[in-house]
């Protein structure tokens, strides 16, 4: 039996645990459906079309959890303030539970209000967690203290992706195709990839000058704001049609990302878990490479570059961050276990089959296999994780 006060003892635990879950609920369902619609599996009926749910699903329910349960144990600490207090993280933590028990009980008994219900209880810890956020940054400026831009920088990450999940909300009531991709679009340029930006522009340099000889730490913040000003210029003209400004922004992005790649590359040996965030990091140059060529040139194979950015540079991400903390802050090895590395590599192998599928005219078999790589990797790595959270500590330690 579950012991509420261990899953309740630190921020990361139950919204990891949760977030654990639903990346492992949502793999089964999307492969399934994927199997249905090739003829190898029974037909699920949907209350609403899984095409136009498996995105806002991952964008707005599945990886703001995890965003969640780190931001609520690093913001405090990054602005000078003491750890974040039960009543800050469990409220947002039961929010997004409430959300996955509202989501399954929408999509297997077919009822689509409770859909619509499971993205209003993450909006509900979306605000929850935004208004601790600002007050700890408010409180910051307060006490004369420099600004910590890069908690400024995910709050208006996550404030643009609570306008998004608003969007999607607006969409699923009314069953508007388009405002729900609107909402797709802008929240992975300005939600989830600056958030994920952010956290390596942060995290990256601090991690591998810990463990790599006569590393230079390098993060200036002009490179972050220039990735800032970009999403934002490339999400305008992605709106107004200006596919030639778009292509361009898309360019800059991927130099940006690039030339951060080539910055944090650490040059000599170094630890599993830096490489994996290294390597993870790759595909968003990549990613946006992709973007910008097949906006000018192949836009039939637009597919290929989201995917790079979701499978590839967040999926990737998400492995190496969560495994960090999963094994730091449970008294465990800062290393990478086996599970996580078959995780990672599945990842890789999923990616380039999702890009191979974008330009075979979105080939079933290739998605198919597609997703059955990320599921054989990622349902082992998600149901050790989810033991972990419900467990003490294997140091003894608190938290």
């Amino acid at each position: 039996m579950v012991k509420a006060p261990v899953v309740l003892a630190t921020p990361h635990r139950l919204l990891f645990l949760v977030g654990a879950v639903q990346f492992a609920l949502v793999i089964i369902w999307w492969g399934a459906m994927l199997f249905a619609l090739g003829g190898m599996g029974p037909h699920l009926e949907q209350p609403i079309p899984a095409s136009l749910l498996h995105a806002p699903i991952m964008l707005f329910l599945v990886l703001p959890a995890f965003f969640f349960g780190f931001l609520l144990t690093v913001f405090p600490r990054w602005t000078g303030f003491p750890d974040s207090a039960p009543i800050i993280y469990v409220p947002v933590g039961l929010a997004f539970l409430l959300a996955a028990i509202m989501l399954w009980t929408g999509l297997l008994a077919a009822v689509p209000l409770a859909i619509v219900i499971a993205f209003g209880a993450a909006a509900t810890g979306w605000i929850w967690a935004l208004g601790w956020m600002l007050g700890w940054l408010v409180r910051e400026l307060r006490a004369g203290r420099s600004p910590t831009w890069h908690g400024w920088s995910i709050f208006g990450a996550v404030c643009a992706g609570f306008g998004c999940l608003i969007g999607v909300i607006a969409g699923l009531r009314s069953l508007d195709g388009m405002l729900i991709h609107v909402s797709n679009v802008a929240g992975l340029a300005l939600f989830i990839l600056p958030v994920f930006i952010t956290v390596c522009h942060r995290m990256v340099p601090f991690f591998a000058g810990n463990v790599v000889t006569n590393y230079s730490r390098w993060r200036p913040f002009w490179v972050l704001a220039a990735f800032w000003i970009a999403s934002l210029a490339e999400t305008g003209a992605y709106y107004l049609s200006a596919s030639g400004v778009a292509a361009a922004c898309n360019a800059v992005l991927a130099c940006l990302t690039g030339l951060m790649l080539w910055k944090w590359w650490p040059g000599r040996r170094a630890p599993g878990l830096l490489w994996v965030l290294i390597l993870g990091f790759a595909w968003a140059p990549l990613g946006f490479a992709w973007t910008a060529w097949s906006g000018l040139f192949a836009p039939e194979s637009a597919r290929g570059g989201i995917h790079l950015l979701t499978i590839g540079f967040a999926g990737s991400l998400v492995i190496a961050m969560v495994t960090r903390v999963s094994q730091g802050h449970s008294g465990r090895p800062l290393a990478m276990p086996a599970l996580a590395w078959l995780a990672f590599a599945l990842v890789q192998v999923s990616t380039v089959l999702r890009l191979a599928a974008a330009l075979s005219a979105e080939a079933l078999p290739l998605l198919i296999l597609s997703a059955f790589c990320l599921a054989a990797g990622l349902l082992p790595w998600a149901v050790r994780a989810m033991a972990i959270y419900v467990q003490p500590r294997v140091d003894g330690k608190a938290g």
